[in-house]
């Protein structure tokens, strides 16, 4: 740089205009939580953007998420039947999860059981209730879940129009069972409805099933309702001799030459995932970075020696958002450690050939069961290399002159 600035640092957060739709979800340390419906729940284990968002969250708590989603469940428990009844399957699920302990349980059901339209809403309320009944010896939190929106994809797939008027018809019976029984209540049905004169981005494969990008965008809809405090990121910094700091930290400064170590309260959500949207991007809570009193010029930002974007000095002055550096790579390294975690856990209590090994045909492979006990070191293993990454780290940025940058 050609001259020495005297550098203050004003760090502050970012918070949400509207108010949060619901009394904040408070996640405790040594919570264990619950994920149980059918393919909604499911699915969220392959991306794994839902449960990294909430884990990232706290990054100084110790908080055990566990998926039993099953596609196809209904509140009846029927996908859990496999051979046997729908009663057996009810009661194997409650067993399944009375033994995990939990604390917290997120309930994601009500989609499949919308096909049978407003006739079936009372029977519907009727199993929901019996399964929630069933779980109360657990004297969990519950979180309900709203089905999504059916997405119109054009024909030949089916118009949605009378699906979304019964899913509409089964969200607000959710939202009633919520707030009657003082449960939280996330609603993925208005939510994740395009807004009026906004074009629709596409979050489903199949107009009812969340691709990577649904799980994404709906992430933030699930950190909002449950009034999650977001991860707001702003640094400033100007010419007034003065130091102030809040959130992010901000420490080692160095004037004759720029620089200073920024370390994250939580760390960023992932980038948008591949083939998400034209267009689509992380808009919620950006990180912004803002540097006055540089002489004229372009500046490098070097995170860790790395250079992560070039502005003139009056960008800077104005602020730039950043969509990339080690942060994101850190979030997006912690939500493949977690899809690797869920996929051991699933073979654990779910393997592929679990009629063999404890069904009716147990007699024919079931001396291999005592294998499946051994996925719980690996899990536990995996449970370990999360708790470290969801820490933020320290990373040290530059703002370099363009010519020393070359």
């Amino acid at each position: 740089m050609t001259r020495t600035l005297a550098v203050s640092f004003l760090v502050y957060c970012l918070v949400p205009g509207p108010a949060h739709a619901a009394k904040g979800f408070e996640f405790a340390n040594g919570d264990r939580v619950v994920l149980l419906g059918n393919t909604l729940i499911e699915r969220e284990q392959r991306y794994g953007y839902w449960e990294t968002l909430l884990t990232s969250r706290y990054p100084d708590r110790n908080i055990q998420f566990r998926n039993l989603g099953w596609s196809g469940d209904t509140v009846f428990g029927e996908a859990w039947a496999e051979f046997d009844t729908p009663e057996v399957g009810f009661r194997r699920r409650k067993e399944h999860v009375l033994a995990l302990k939990p604390t917290v349980i997120m309930l994601g059901y009500g989609l499949n059981e919308s096909f049978e339209g407003e006739a079936g809403l009372p029977r519907f309320l009727k199993g929901l209730d019996q399964l929630l009944e069933s779980l109360a010896p657990a004297k969990a939190r519950i979180i309900l879940l709203s089905p999504p929106r059916h997405e119109d994809l054009g024909r030949p797939l089916p118009d949605p129009t009378e699906h979304n008027k019964n899913l509409r018809l089964y969200t607000r019976a959710l939202r009633q069972v919520a707030a009657k029984r003082a449960y939280a209540f996330v609603d993925l049905y208005d939510t994740m409805t395009p807004a009026a004169g906004h074009k629709p981005r596409v979050l489903t494969d199949d107009g009812i099933h969340l691709t990577a990008y649904g799980y994404w965008k709906s992430a933030f809809t699930l950190e909002y309702q449950l009034g999650i405090s977001p991860a707001g990121w702003a640094v400033e910094v100007n010419a007034h001799g003065r130091v102030k700091s809040g959130s992010p930290k901000v420490s080692k400064i160095e004037t004759a030459a720029l620089s200073f170590q920024v370390t994250d309260q939580v760390l960023p959500v992932p980038p948008a995932p591949g083939r998400s949207p034209r267009g689509a991007a992380q808009t919620a809570w950006p990180r912004e970075l803002r540097v006055r009193g540089l002489a004229k010029g372009r500046y490098t930002l070097r995170i860790d020696g790395k250079p992560i974007r070039t502005e003139s000095a009056e960008q800077w002055a104005i602020g730039v958002e950043l969509k990339q550096g080690p942060e994101f790579g850190q979030a997006e390294k912690l939500r493949q450690a977690i899809i690797l975690k869920n996929r051991l856990y699933f073979h654990r209590w779910r393997p592929a050939n679990d009629t063999y090994l404890f069904g009716f045909r147990k007699q024919e492979q079931g001396q291999n069961a005592k294998e499946i006990p051994q996925f719980d070191p690996l899990v536990a293993k995996q449970e370990s290399f999360i708790a470290r990454l969801r820490l933020p780290a320290g990373h040290k940025y530059e703002l370099v002159k363009k010519e020393s940058a070359e």
